[in-house]
């Protein structure tokens, strides 16, 4: 039997009227104790503005990307790119969408945009 390997994905659309660093901090101080977003100027998604976490927090990274506004702003949250997964192993995503969600959920200043959830089909791995 070959191991599994959990890749962990999250993009979760909000709105927000502050900036993306007022996003960030809100998220900050909401899921990973207050670690500052920086990386504006690393243009990370060339011509959208994106800022993130500049290490691993327990095996994550996080980035939130977007312009505002009425486009909102995307969190993201994926398993660290400098993870080595181990050998001999079958990788499994698992989407924590809804899970960063329910932990923004009733956040100020932040309005999770759940119409968009739905609509991306969002699938649920169980075992």
């Amino acid at each position: 039997m070959r191991k599994k390997y959990p890749y962990f994905t999250c993009s979760l659309p909000i709105a927000s009227e502050e900036d993306i660093y007022g996003v960030a901090k809100i998220i900050s101080d909401k899921l990973v104790g207050g670690i500052t977003f920086g990386g504006l100027e690393d243009y990370i998604y060339e011509e959208v503005p994106a800022v993130y976490i500049n290490r691993s927090i327990l095996g994550l990274e996080f980035v939130i990307q977007g312009y505002g506004g009425e486009k909102g702003y995307i969190v993201e949250v994926h398993s660290h790119p400098g993870n080595d997964a181990p050998d001999n192993v079958n990788e499994v995503e698992i989407d924590i969408t809804c899970y960063v969600a329910s932990l923004l959920e009733g956040t100020e200043q932040i309005k999770i945009k759940h119409e968009q959830i739905a609509e991306q089909d969002y699938i649920i791995i169980t075992e």
